[in-house]
């Protein structure tokens, strides 16, 4: 069962139902779905599809060569130049349409330099008249937004569509789990996030202990050196940004305190920080509402990461050492309502985004995050888990992932934490708790939002 990716599937399927020339760059980090998605958009199509490798150029004109013919009837011949095979894709899409996909194309720019100005020629010189709809696909995010989409790239200025594929959202990662409980199939997004990969490993499962302990503490799990594996795939000095890494997970969220912990100088650290917000494993936030720099934060926004640093490298010892399911149980299980908690406030973000695109909300609000900062009525800082708001409207949010139902008072701290950012906005307020409200909420808690577990679990089934 394909899941997700709608909207870039949509678009894709319009355009190809088109008669022009096409030319989609496709990209996104390792596992995250690219080429899957690729099959389901050319399954009944006709496509040629080719995988370059870290094969020698040659070998690789030879394979595409292969490709190529073989999806038009002469796999046994070859093409002596990239020239000639481009040639032969002219004349095809000169009568008919059809699909070229080229996958992991930095594999085969690696090997061949020439190969993005022999494109540029094509497209200029024969294939904007044809009905080609080309795809370069790519996991190297830094090579693709530089040397494809950028401004010195020969093909820059050529695509007619880029996508860049990012997680996906939680209710379509709880799909990936059937069997599962509602609270599991919300953990197992704490620690895979939306990349299809590593969900679809953990979905081999019965529950989730087992899908930890087996992927990430066994000599054959999948996940047991993934965060290792893609540093080493798009940066230089993968071990400093493991120093990083450690540090935001610990708690260090401000940049001078990972400088501290990390023993980097401010103006070193910034070009490493910068890195990784480019790669999507940690972001940049400030209160919703503000810009000041003096508040930003940094956060682990990739859960693999999050969960990877928070756990795993304080047990390698004992993971060596066969433990895993101690480890589980010991150190990860007693852990993990206050690990999620902060996840929870994400997929309540998400829940509301949803309610607005669906139109169950009728606010169009254009700011989403959370808020931190001083409360002048106590002289203390304090927070909000939720914040959505436009100039007129603000929605605010408590998220509680506890064993205990929500009570009065968690309600009226809510409306009380609200009166500092309101701002003379309407103001409006959503409960969203993992083990439902008591009768006093559900009766005096006016014009406030209610969610509780099953709802949020089930959001992609409305």
């Amino acid at each position: 069962m394909f899941i997700g990716r709608k909207t870039e599937l949509d678009d894709l399927n319009r355009r190809y139902k088109g008669d022009g020339f096409e030319f989609a760059i496709i990209y996104g980090r390792r596992r995250i779905g690219k080429t899957t998605m690729i099959s389901e958009f050319i399954e009944g199509k006709k496509s040629v599809y080719y995988m370059s490798t870290e094969e020698n150029a040659a070998s690789q004109l030879q394979e595409c060569s292969r490709a190529v013919l073989g999806a038009f009837g002469n796999a046994s011949a070859t093409f002596s130049s990239w020239e000639g095979l481009f040639d032969y894709v002219t004349d095809i899409a000169e009568k008919q349409r059809f699909i070229f996909v080229i996958d992991e194309y930095p594999y085969l720019a690696g090997k061949y330099h020439e190969i993005s100005s022999i494109l540029q020629k094509y497209i200029d010189g024969k294939w904007k008249n044809t009905q080609l709809f080309l795809i370069l696909c790519g996991s190297s995010m830094s090579f693709m937004e530089k040397q494809v989409l950028g401004y010195e790239s020969p093909l820059y200025g050529r695509r007619t569509c880029q996508y860049k594929l990012m997680p996906l959202y939680y209710y379509e990662s709880l799909q990936f789990f059937s069997g599962w409980t509602d609270e599991e199939k919300l953990l197992a997004y704490g620690i895979c996030g939306g990349v299809p990969q590593y969900l679809s490993f953990f979905s081999k499962y019965n529950c989730l202990r087992d899908a930890v302990i087996y992927e990430f503490m066994s000599s054959g799990g999948h996940l047991r050196e993934e965060p290792q594996n893609l540093l080493k795939q798009e940066l230089r000095d993968p071990s400093a940004y493991y120093d990083i890494l450690s540090a935001i997970a610990s708690g260090a969220n401000r940049q001078n305190e990972i400088a501290d912990k990390t023993g980097k100088s401010r103006n070193m650290l910034s070009g490493y920080l910068a890195n990784l917000v480019s790669l999507g494993i940690i972001e940049k936030i400030h209160p919703a509402g503000e810009s000041s720099s003096k508040k930003i934060r940094y956060t682990l926004c990739d859960n693999l990461y999050r969960f990877y640093f928070r756990f795993i490298p304080s047990s390698l010892s004992l993971i060596e050492l066969g433990m895993g399911e101690r480890v589980y149980d010991t150190v990860i299980f007693p852990l993990m309502a206050d690990y999620f908690g902060h996840i929870f406030e994400e997929v309540c973000l998400q829940y509301i985004e949803v309610l607005m695109k669906k139109g169950e909300i009728a606010e169009l609000y254009t700011e989403f995050g959370k808020w931190w900062g001083n409360d002048p009525f106590r002289k203390e800082q304090t927070d909000i888990d939720v914040v959505c708001m436009n100039s007129s409207d603000i929605l605010v949010g408590e998220c509680k992932w506890k064993t205990d139902a929500v009570t009065m008072d968690i309600f009226e701290e809510l409306r009380h934490r609200a009166s500092i950012i309101s701002d003379g906005r309407k103001t409006h307020y959503a409960l969203f708790s993992k083990s439902g409200f008591t009768n006093t909420v559900k009766e005096k808690a006016e014009d406030c939002l209610l969610v509780d577990l099953k709802e949020i679990a089930g959001l992609y089934e409305t």
